[in-house]
């Protein structure tokens, strides 16, 4: 049976979810196709999680049209959506007085791209108040105190939650097959997965494999070309060492290797930029020694055995290096969101309202839904709670007190919801509860993890998988408790 939608979003990033969520304000029946299993496993769940300022993108650009107003956004976003967002301010920095001018260009570019309260500043006792621990060759940094991190898998997921609970439609493990448009240009059916969808409205979200959807529809008119970027995740224990968003000078390729705390406490390192033929998020030696030297000439003191982990993510960069947002010339009613690397998470905002304001103009009809709520509700973090608070869940209060994951301080309570928002994998309840994040990497809590999701989701502990790819943990199945 063909499912019919007015709207039909490929891809759930959060560029993708971001559009779900805007269209939920609004009478529509939406459909979004996912080929993963949850959302936001694309270019979303590995990056730096910055909300930049929006200075860097060059005026004139799609780029900068969507960068400074998405930064505005994220505190409304934020507030709404119940998700870490922290305007911690970001640094541009030289060792070398006379590359100020480097720091002027950016700091205009910025003015013409609507960035407030922009400054260079000179005065190391300033730099030392705002930075203490940066390295003391440093001479001179712009300082954009509106640039943020927020936690993006997080938001993803809040996006979704926000959008399914207004109606909007999410099918996973959906990769699309082929999008055929209508007799006399009237609608498109989609195929995904061997179920076939029609939507009158499609938007092409699907990150790195967006040029292949849209050469589905005969729209060769751009191309993507993944490129890799690694990093190194520390310890939360040295929360505090790093205060703002550090990026050294700028190049061509790429933004450098910033130093930045993280929305959720601990500190990342990276990215770096290794362009590829095919997408790999595996990670380097080379490249992750390139990223730790790269931090180390902002940070040289910092502890490097507090290094937890470190993962790999993917940009979808266009050829033409800057955002493709628009109707298709091929055909209409298709439009293309691609090409959305760096600065895309901050833009998302910005990007989301002005893709449905586009198929406003095309004729979809935006009638307000007055049950629209704007709000998502988290998962209760219960370690945060007093005892006479979680007996308030008394339908909980037994999982409440369980603890699952150590590290973390997560509670059976907090696995079992997560598994009752969508959660079916292993990675799907680390993004959403942070369990295996911690300092064990989930050497503890992953056999209770295991059993959780075999219980709830009804299947064997053999059948449960880190991301659901193939990635099973076991191979003979385990007594229970043991």
């Amino acid at each position: 049976m063909t499912q019919k939608y007015d709207v039909l979003v490929i891809g759930a990033g959060v560029i993708g979810s971001g559009i779900a969520r805007e269209l939920s304000r609004y009478n529509l029946d939406v459909g979004v196709l996912e080929k993963k299993p949850d959302v936001g496993w694309g270019t979303t769940k590995a990056n730096s999680g910055i909300v930049h300022a929006g200075y860097d993108a060059k005026p004139g650009t799609v780029k900068a049209s969507f960068s400074a107003s998405g930064n505005k956004k994220y505190d409304e976003w934020a507030e709404q959506l119940s998700v870490p967002f922290k305007r911690l301010g970001s640094f541009v920095s030289t060792k070398d007085k006379s590359r100020i001018g480097k720091l002027e260009k950016l700091l205009e570019q910025g003015q013409e791209n609507g960035v407030e309260a922009l400054e260079i500043i000179t005065d190391r006792e300033r730099i030392e108040e705002l930075e203490p621990n940066i390295t003391d060759d440093v001479e001179a940094v712009l300082y954009a105190p509106d640039a943020g991190v927020v936690a993006p898998y997080k938001l993803t997921i809040a996006l979704f939650e926000n959008a399914r609970s207004n109606g909007v439609d999410f099918h996973f493990n959906s990769p699309v097959e082929a999008v055929e448009s209508g007799s006399e240009g009237e609608g498109f059916t989609v195929k995904a997965d061997g179920t076939s969808f029609e939507g009158s409205y499609v938007i092409n979200a699907a990150g790195i494999y967006s040029d292949e959807v849209a050469g589905m529809v005969g729209d060769d008119s751009f191309s993507i070309s993944p490129a890799r970027g690694e990093y190194h995740l520390l310890d939360s224990e040295i929360e505090g060492y790093v205060r703002r968003i550090n990026f050294p000078l700028p190049s061509k390729e790429s933004k450098g290797i910033l130093v930045t705390p993280a929305a959720e406490g601990s500190i990342i390192f990276g990215p770096n930029h290794q362009p590829l033929e095919e997408p790999s998020v595996a990670t380097t030696k080379s490249g992750l020694d390139q990223v730790l030297n790269g931090a180390m000439k902002l940070f040289p003191d910092i502890d490097t055995g507090k290094i937890r982990t470190n993962f790999a993510g993917l940009r979808a960069k266009a050829g033409s290096d800057d955002f493709v947002i628009g109707e298709s010339d091929a055909v209409d009613n298709f439009i293309n969101v691609a090409g959305i690397q760096s600065p895309g998470l901050t833009a998302a905002p910005a990007i989301s309202e002005h893709v449905v304001e586009l198929l406003g103009d095309k004729g979809l009809e935006l009638s307000e839904d007055p049950e629209f709520d704007p709000n998502r509700e988290p998962i209760p973090k219960f370690a945060d709670m007093d005892m006479e608070e979680v007996a308030q869940y008394t339908d909980k209060y037994q999982a409440a007190r369980d603890i699952v994951c150590r590290c973390e301080e997560v509670t059976r309570a907090e696995i079992e919801e997560a598994i009752d928002r969508g959660a079916t994998t292993l990675d799907g309840i680390k993004f959403r509860t942070r369990s295996r994040m911690g300092s064990c990497q989930g050497g503890f809590c992953t056999p209770r993890l295991i059993e959780i999701l075999s219980d709830k989701l009804g299947v064997s502990p053999k059948e449960v998988t880190k991301k659901n790819d193939e990635s099973y943990l076991l191979v003979e199945e385990t007594k229970k408790g043991e």
